[in-house]
């Protein structure tokens, strides 16, 4: 008799439960009478090689799986659920777009969504898990960390009773940009509730939100040590509208924040009051009127809230200040539909008070709009003049203009697309500032055969704060794709440069007049990528992608700047033998930054390995 040899290892026995011949499954698992399961998920087994200059080479043979683990209890109303826990996951052989063996579980659960008490319970936990610092326009850069995320949602709608919700998210980050010491937190916790209520024509709401802040600013495009920084706020809202006769409505809010934002070792308490107001009409067909008021005791700090909730840090000295807000804004819109125009016009009141002085400004916009055939297409025309008078000690005024087309026909087989627009001394919402700016975008498009299609496509823009010196933000991209039935190639460059605010997550583009602040980061840079795909044969698909870019920031209080350059290069193989995926990919990642005063990191992987489908149950 022959002797059958047993596996000596389990890395062994992982390999032969792969490579077993498919067997039918069953459709579905019932556990009792009231609960219903579906499992499928996939089984890899390997061998993986990474080399980098930071550390020693490391090679192993490693098993990798992933599932899908769907169903519900009793009824998809009462209770249903999806769990997708994935382990030793990466770029190579699987979806989670990671260059690090990732593990984690990701999930979401409904209960009672048919009933009066619907909720929801959403929950994430990544190691090793794969993300970017954006530098807008130019690209990300690599980081590498752990996260988590715990949602919980829940509502009452009760028949008669006023309808509440609440919800409560808990969030973290922990990571560090490859190629640089740059350590970074992030550490979210939110907790809200909401009341709505309709009582003798009024629609009545309310709420609470509570959000707390804790994060630790990485330094290398700063120059400086890292920064840490707890910003909490109390927010408190009310809120009422009512329908008005000629086809009007009318609607008022108040909204209360306390703010307390703590950094190196300086604080800013606040209370940002908001009142806003508002009522439309049309008292004939084709017109809409309206008017708006808002009022804030906190300009400063309203500006402000949106980038310290992202976790910004704001020094205290931009935040001590005195300030305080009034808008007042009335419009009236009037179609002609025979000649296909719309007319418009605004006119807007601001007073602002700012350590003690009184800024006040006058605007009125007139504006037009056409949309009709042109030309065997379509056309979209915007034209519009702004008078801005401005009361600033001695006084001043201005004209503004804006302008922008959009047009779009197929010729020729071609679809082609392309919009401008142009603005110049336009009112921001700071008084004594005023915008500039212009862009373009163009695409033009053909299908070549039932399975080729050829592309391309341009966009750039440009703005700036005609009042501060270097505020400028410029971003171009361009891009091209050419797709056949059995090969695909697709190119792409962008360049970017302009001035920032530093959160944990990236650099955020400047939305406020601040260059020139403790916040503003230069930023600058270029970008290009490349891919390409082929399949030579059912089952079979080559595919590899290469990117790089190089860019510049600096810190303007600081006078530091750093160098950094990113390029990647991935490669992979994918054939698929009934429900067998053989799969190998290569992976070769640069960064570097020239403020550490370290060589570029250099990180490259490979992989082999088998891939199994199972549909369990």
């Amino acid at each position: 008799m022959t002797e059958v040899r047993q596996p000596a290892n389990l890395a062994a026995k992982l390999l032969l439960v792969i490579l077993a011949a498919a067997v039918p499954s069953v459709a579905q698992l019932r556990v009792g009478e009231n609960t219903s399961m579906n499992l499928n998920g996939n089984v890899s087994f390997g061998y993986n090689g990474d080399y980098s200059n930071l550390t020693s080479s490391d090679h192993s043979m490693d098993p990798s799986a992933n599932a899908d683990l769907s169903g519900y209890y009793y009824a998809p109303g009462f209770v249903s659920f999806d769990v997708q826990p994935f382990f030793n996951e990466s770029l190579t052989n699987s979806q989670y777009q990671s260059i690090f063996r990732s593990s984690g579980v990701n999930g979401t659960a409904s209960i009672f969504s048919g009933s009066n008490f619907p909720g929801t319970v959403s929950y994430s936990r990544i190691y090793n898990d794969q993300g970017g610092l954006s530098i807008p326009g130019v690209g990300n850069y690599t980081t590498r960390g752990d996260s988590g995320n715990l949602a919980v949602g829940w509502g009452v709608n009760l028949p008669d009773l006023p309808k509440v919700s609440f919800q409560f998210l808990d969030g973290s980050n922990n990571n560090s940009v490859f190629g640089a010491n740059a350590p970074s937190t992030f550490h979210t916790d939110t907790l809200g509730t909401n009341v709505s209520d309709t009582w003798n024509g009024f629609n009545l709401n309310g709420g609470y939100e509570y959000s707390r802040v804790h994060a630790v600013t990485p330094e290398f495009l700063v120059g400086e040590s890292p920064t840490t920084s707890t910003t909490s706020s109390n927010s408190f809202n009310v809120g009422a509208g009512h329908a008005l006769p000629l086809r009007g409505s009318a609607n008022v809010a108040f909204n209360r924040a306390m703010v307390n934002s703590e950094d190196s070792g300086t604080s800013f308490n606040g209370t940002i009051d908001t009142l806003t107001s508002g009522a439309a009409f049309q008292p004939v067909r084709n017109l809409d009127t309206g008017v708006n008021l808002q009022y804030t005791n906190d300009l400063s700090g309203m500006l402000y809230q949106s980038y310290i909730v992202a976790g910004a840090v704001i020094p205290a000295s931009s935040l001590s200040y005195a300030t305080n807000a009034l808008d007042l804004n009335a419009h009236a819109n009037y179609a002609l539909p025979k000649l296909h125009l719309t007319l418009i016009g605004t006119a807007d009141r601001r007073d602002q008070t700012v350590l003690g002085s009184q800024l006040s400004s006058d605007t009125l916009n007139e504006m037009v709009t056409y949309g009709n055939d042109f030309l065997g297409g379509f056309i979209n025309a915007t034209s519009g003049v702004t008078e801005t008078s401005v009361n600033v000690s001695t006084g001043s005024s201005f004209l503004g203009f804006f302008d922008s087309v959009s047009y779009q026909r197929q010729f020729a087989g071609w679809n082609v697309t392309g919009s401008f627009n142009y603005t110049r001394d336009t009112q921001t919402v700071l008084i004594g500032y005023t915008t500039s700016g212009q862009g373009y975008s163009f695409g033009l498009g053909r299908k070549l055969s039932s399975y080729s299609f050829v592309s391309l496509n341009a966009v750039a823009s440009k703005s700036t704060f005609n009042n501060v010196a270097g505020s400028g933000n410029n971003t171009q991209s361009y891009s091209a794709s050419w797709s056949l039935k059995r090969c695909s190639f697709s190119g792409s460059y962008g360049k970017a440069d302009g001035t920032s605010i530093l959160t944990p997550t990236g650099l955020s583009p400047v939305t406020t007049p601040t260059a020139g602040s403790p916040l503003a980061v230069i930023f600058g840079g270029k970008s290009y990528s490349f891919g390409a795909s082929l399949v030579p044969r059912h089952g079979l698909v080559l595919s590899g992608t290469y990117s790089k870019t190089t860019s510049n920031t600096a810190a303007e209080s600081a006078g530091t700047s750093s160098q950094n350059s990113t390029a990647q290069l991935n490669t992979m193989l994918q054939y698929k033998v009934r429900q067998l995926w053989i799969t190998g990919g290569y992976l070769k990642l640069q960064q570097g930054f020239s403020i550490t005063g370290q060589p570029a990191a250099s990180y490259s992987s490979f992989y082999m390995g088998i891939t199994r489908w199972f549909k369990f149950f």
